[in-house]
């Protein structure tokens, strides 16, 4: 292991490799550079790294396909990815980066000053990583080296702001530093404590059973778990990694911890976001998508899916321009909404398509009578300027059985909707079982 942190940039354009370089010339790090994404995932496999700066865009295997790839790497999955990427930054990109592992994003230009702050926050990490790591090591070789390494690593242990308890090999504390104490909102020592004690949630038994189960077999756990402080409850995200003795014997479990409350609700935003039609503020497909299989396994027989296309919509866009067909599509997408039940949910999936899921005792009945309420709410004039629009609309229904499929109830929605445009529109058909 280099004595020196290692930086990877990854970049197809030596131009760029270069300007990275350049940029943190001041900083005391190895550096080592990748033309492409099998280059990079090789030199992973070989050196230890303290941050990744992946380019987005490369012929072959992109970056989102590097940072996959990492994150199926024991080795890798836990290095930083920073993208570096002339793309846009919107939600769509930022969310397929960091569902491929990224932790941050630059974008081209680069700030030198942004660049560098960021790779330095990277770096110290990386350095108390590994003094970490040096710590536990020392403690499995000696009481004697113990000893002489206590006041350093009360130190080390005292000035982070990560919980760090050790276990023994039945999940019961036998060290907590400050920071760990605190996150639990403990004021008394934890020490003899069962770390189940300060662990809740559905499943939290099972996860605790599983990363001792993990680290006593001398591999690494890394997971979620809720934690409670005091009345309250949250989300820590713990690093778990065999401690071993001086004898090579694995004797416990050593955890660092952090409360990721911020950073979830972060996420969680970004997800709302995502999952939000920004035109009509009803969600959109691919909400649409992530609730549908839920309501399904939870009540699916009690669930019809309506598939609506409105049938003159093309003709406003065509005569009026895509500004007036905006303005159409969130006027009947409010009147959709005011008709519809509290109960039943609305999503737009394209153009001038929406989703609608209704749920009733009897679903099949409700779904006629919610059709034909927007038909009718369809043909209602709708005033834009000195012109009145009447629309219409063409609907399909699907009622799902015991093996239906989300895609497969899209489908069949989707195909009766075609139906009723075939029968000339303005009215419902009903798919087939």
């Amino acid at each position: 292991m280099s004595s020196k942190p290692a930086v990877l940039i990854v970049d197809d354009q030596p131009a760029n490799r270069i300007a990275l370089e350049a940029l943190l010339d001041d900083f005391d790090i190895e550096l080592l550079q990748a033309a492409s994404g099998e280059e990079a995932l090789t030199l992973l496999d070989a050196n230890d790294v303290a941050v990744v700066l992946l380019d987005v865009q490369m012929p072959g295997m992109d970056g989102y396909e590097v940072a996959r790839q990492m994150q199926r790497g024991s080795r890798t999955r836990a290095v930083p990815i920073i993208f570096v990427t002339a793309i846009n930054r919107d939600l769509e990109h930022v969310m397929q980066g960091y569902a491929s592992g990224a932790v941050d994003f630059l974008t081209k230009p680069i700030n030198s000053e942004m660049l560098q702050g960021k790779v330095r926050v990277f770096l110290e990490l990386d350095r108390r990583g590994r003094e970490l790591t040096q710590a536990n090591t020392a403690l499995t070789r000696s009481l004697q080296e113990v000893e002489r390494l206590k006041h350093h690593n009360d130190l080390l242990l005292k000035s982070i702001g990560e919980g760090i308890i050790s276990l023994d090999r039945r999940g019961n504390v036998i060290f907590a530093n400050p920071a760990a104490h605190a996150l639990l909102g403990q004021t008394a020592p934890i020490i003899g404590h069962s770390l189940s004690d300060h662990i809740s949630g559905p499943g939290a038994n099972k996860s605790l059973e599983d990363m001792l189960r993990t680290c006593l077999a001398s591999d690494r756990w890394q997971g979620v778990l809720t934690c409670s402080r005091q009345h309250m409850t949250f989300p820590a995200d713990l690093i778990a990694t065999p401690l071993k003795d001086d004898k090579g014997f694995i004797a416990g479990v050593s955890i660092a911890f952090q409360d990721v409350s911020e950073r979830q609700q972060r996420e969680n935003e970004l997800r709302r976001e995502s999952e939000r039609d920004p035109l009509t503020g009803l969600i959109n497909r691919r909400g649409l998508e992530r609730l549908l299989p839920r309501r399904l396994a939870y009540g699916g027989e009690k669930l019809a899916l309506l598939y609506l296309d409105l049938d003159h919509f093309k003709d406003v866009n065509d005569s009026h321009g895509h500004h007036a067909g905006d303005i159409v599509l969130k006027a009947v997408a409010d009147r959709f909404q005011t008709a519809m039940r509290q109960s039943d949910l609305i999503a737009r999936v394209g153009g001038d398509e929406f989703c609608i899921l209704v749920t009733a005792e009897n679903p099949a009945e409700a779904a006629e009578i919610v059709a034909r309420k927007l038909i009718d709410v369809s043909n209602e004039p709708l005033s834009f300027g000195s012109l009145s629009l009447v629309l219409g609309a063409s609907v399909g229904i699907a009622l799902p059985d015991r093996s239906s499929m989300p895609e497969i109830l899209m489908r069949r929605a989707d195909e009766a909707m075609y139906a009723a445009k075939r029968q000339g529109g303005n009215c419902f058909v009903t798919a087939s079982r």
